[in-house]
């Protein structure tokens, strides 16, 4: 059984759905760099007052929570960064199709 190509219609669609996730994913990153950004004002605040009052425990555990904040928007980046990527391949993939099929 033969599946049928689809139509340039059909791929126009998946293309603007494809433009529409790679927006949102991007969307998304820039949230994460904003969160990034602010963790990471946090924690250069938190290691100057640390070294300039000591060291507390709440120092200490909001030093942790701006890291951990960090680690979380980074990790996010790279997760969008990855599935930007694979959304701009497939992009590329119907651009292809879509000027072979004229």
């Amino acid at each position: 059984m033969r599946i049928a190509p689809l139509t340039v219609v059909e791929m126009l669609t998946q293309r603007l759905q494809i433009v529409q996730e790679i927006s949102a994913a991007q969307s998304r990153n820039l949230l994460n760099r904003q969160l990034s950004g602010g963790a990471e004002f946090d924690i250069q605040g938190t290691e100057q007052e640390i070294a300039a009052s000591g060291c507390s425990r709440e120092l200490v555990r909001t030093l942790a929570d701006a890291r951990e904040r960090l680690r979380k928007a980074n990790a996010e980046m790279a997760e969008c960064d990855a599935h930007c990527a694979a959304l701009e391949q497939r992009l590329e993939e119907l651009d292809r199709c879509i000027a072979a099929s004229r």
